[in-house]
C-alpha cells in the first residue's frame, strides 16, 4: 500500500504543477487586467459618478480573486514539493509525521480546487493517494523493528 500511496501521490502532484502553473498565470493575467482598469476610461470620455462607483466595485472583486489564484498557486507549488518528498518517504518506510502532512496538503489543496473549480478526475486521485498516504503513514513504525520478548 505504501507503494501505490507513493506513486498516487507523485501522479497527483505532477497534476497539481500543471494546476499552479495555470493559477499563476491566470491570478496574474485577472491582478493585471485589474490594474489596467484605471487606464481604461480615461481614454477622453468623462464617467458618471455611477459609472466610476460601478467601475471600482468591479475593479475589487477582479483583483481580489487574482489575488486568491496567485496565492493558491503558490501553495500547490509549494504542496508539489512536500508531495514528492512524501512519496520518496513512503518509498523508503521513514517519517510518518511528515507523510501525513504531506497527505494532509494534498486532501486540502483537491478540497480547495473543487470549491474553486468543479470536482473532476484529477480531483480523485489527490484525494486517494491523500488518503492512502495518511492510512499507510499510520501503519509504519518509522522503521524500527519492535523488540521480541523471549520467555
Amino acid at each position: 500500500m505504501r507503494v501505490a500511496a507513493g506513486v498516487i501521490l507523485i501522479i497527483a502532484a505532477i497534476f497539481n504543477l500543471v494546476a499552479a502553473l495555470g493559477y499563476l498565470a491566470g491570478g496574474a493575467a485577472t491582478s493585471g487586467v485589474a490594474s489596467m482598469t484605471d487606464s481604461a476610461y480615461v481614454q477622453g470620455q468623462e464617467l458618471t459618478t455611477e459609472e466610476k462607483a460601478q467601475l471600482k466595485k468591479v475593479k475589487d472583486e477582479i483583483g481580489g480573486s487574482g489575488i486568491g489564484f496567485l496565492a493558491f498557486g503558490v501553495y500547490l507549488l509549494v504542496s508539489v514539493g512536500i508531495m514528492i518528498a512524501g512519496a520518496v518517504f513512503l518509498f523508503q518506510d521513514k517519517k510518518p509525521q511528515f507523510i501525513m502532512i504531506a497527505g494532509g496538503m494534498a486532501i486540502v489543496a483537491e478540497v480547495i480546487g473543487i470549491l474553486i473549480t468543479a470536482f473532476g478526475v484529477t480531483n480523485v486521485l489527490g484525494l486517494v493517494g491523500g488518503a492512502l498516504a495518511i492510512i499507510a503513514a499510520k501503519s509504519m513504525n518509522g522503521g524500527v523493528v519492535p523488540p521480541v520478548e523471549v520467555e
